[in-house]
Parts: C-alpha cells; structure tokens; sequence
C-alpha cells in the first residue's frame, strides 16, 4: 500500500541507535505533526577498538548524541529523549536485551508523558539484537496502553549470506510505502551528513522510500535465526540467551500504564 498522508500525529519513535531514526523514517517524521524519538542506548558497543579512536567509549557516544541533535534541527517538530536507568546510567549497545524490565520502565515514563498516537519502531528480523529489542520492549508497551505499534525494516542476513536492507524478512501484503518527496530526500540527505562518525555505513540504504506496517502481536519466544550474524558476527551471540530474557520479561509482573 502506497500512502501520500501529510499529517500522521503524534509519534513516539523507539530506536536502538543515533541515525536508526534518519535511515528509516525521516520522511515519516517529516509528515508527523509532532514526534519523540527515544533512543534505547548509548552507541557505543564494546569489542569494537572505538576507544581507541575517539580516546574512550563514553566519549564516541557523546559524539553520536550531538550528532543526532544536530540532525535533528532539520526537523523542528521533532525532539529525542534517552533511555535511562534507574541511576541514570544508559543502557550499553548490544547489551539492552540483559536488563528489559528497566528498559521497560524507563520507555513507559516517556509513553505516559508523551501520550503518542501510536508507536514506531525496528522490525523483529534478526539483525542487529539491539533493534529486536527494542521491537520487543515496544509491542510490550503498546499492549499496556492499547496502542498500534508501526514496525520498519533496517537489515538482516539472507540464507545464502547476502545482507538484505530494507525490506521485511517475512513478507506480508499490509505494506505501507511512503514515498519521499525530493524535498523529503533533501532533508534525509541532509540529517544523514550529521552523522560522520557512521559515513562508511549509511550509504548502503536508499533514500527514496521507507516502508512500515503494523506489527502483529505475538510472541517473541521463538526466531528462525541461530544468532546474530550482522552487528553481532564478532560476538557470535546465540539467540538463545537473548529468546531467554524475552521469556523472562513475559513472566514478570511490571507495573505500567497510565
């Protein structure tokens, strides 16, 4: 389905990462009449040398933040909070899906102040573990405070190792196309040049169009994938402990709503 719409409301995006939000909904955000994106953690994995090139790891994810500000001032309607523990400490990249249930807390404050008309975030593909949960963490919200959650594709790794941008792992036929104006791919363009320290990464998505569709509310216990063979290839991390701290977030008892 191909949508033209100029207004979608108020929208609270939930992202894993500084430029998650440019690379699959600046148009989206472009057309929402007002939006908060929530970023999930701090981006800056470990195990990556960062520390060696930006002097520590709290110092690369300083910069990615004041990238992100600057990317957004191309969208005035828009603004970005962070999650935070209970401490105030962020949550570590690649490391969200060890501490869900505070994660939860902290999104649910932003969901109740905020009052979204309904939530973005990654699709569950298999990709990055970061994206998965966050998709997990939002279909959990969304449930508390019957809201629909719109899901977007970023990436995952194809059976004959091809890495796929952009498009759902599991096809459906309730695809909604948003195409970019070339105003929409100005600003896109625009946002994207904020973020230098991601400049050999971005290029490998288009800019012309994004794609959404609702996610469907199930569980998140079982996946296709024996581990996370992109973002996570040097760690080899199994799904398995990941499917296992989902388990444990469906069985706890958290209080949120309004």
């Amino acid at each position: 389905m191909h949508t033209k719409t100029d207004n979608l409301g108020k929208i609270l995006l939930f992202v894993a990462h500084p430029d998650d939000e440019t690379i699959g909904c600046s148009g989206l955000l472009q057309r929402a009449s007002s939006a908060l994106i929530v970023f999930a953690v701090d981006g800056a994995p470990p195990h990556y040398g960062f520390e060696k090139k930006y002097g520590s790891l709290q110092q690369y994810s300083d910069i990615r933040f004041l990238e992100a500000s600057h990317a957004l001032r191309a969208l005035p309607h828009c603004s970005f909070r962070r999650l935070a523990r209970q401490n105030g400490a962020h949550f570590v990249d690649q490391h969200l899906f060890e501490q869900l249930p505070e994660a939860l807390t902290s999104l649910n404050q932003f969901v109740c102040r905020f009052s979204p008309d309904f939530i973005v975030t990654h699709a569950y593909e298999g990709g990055h573990i970061d994206h998965d949960a966050c998709h997990v963490l939002a279909a959990y919200i969304a449930r508390a405070h019957s809201l629909m959650v719109m899901e977007f594709p970023s990436y995952w790794k194809a059976e004959d190792g091809r890495d796929i941008f952009q498009e759902f792992r599991d096809s459906r036929n309730d695809d909604v196309i948003l195409r970019l104006s070339e105003h929409e791919i100005q600003v896109k363009r625009q946002m994207l040049a904020s973020y230098r320290t991601q400049q050999a990464l971005t290029p490998v998505f288009h800019l012309h169009s994004e794609r959404f569709r609702p996610a469907l509310d199930e569980s998140h216990t079982e996946c296709a994938w024996e581990h996370y063979a992109f973002e996570n290839r040097r760690r080899r991390l199994k799904a398995k402990l990941f499917l296992e701290k989902v388990e444990q977030l469906n069985h706890s008892v958290i209080a949120i709503g309004q």
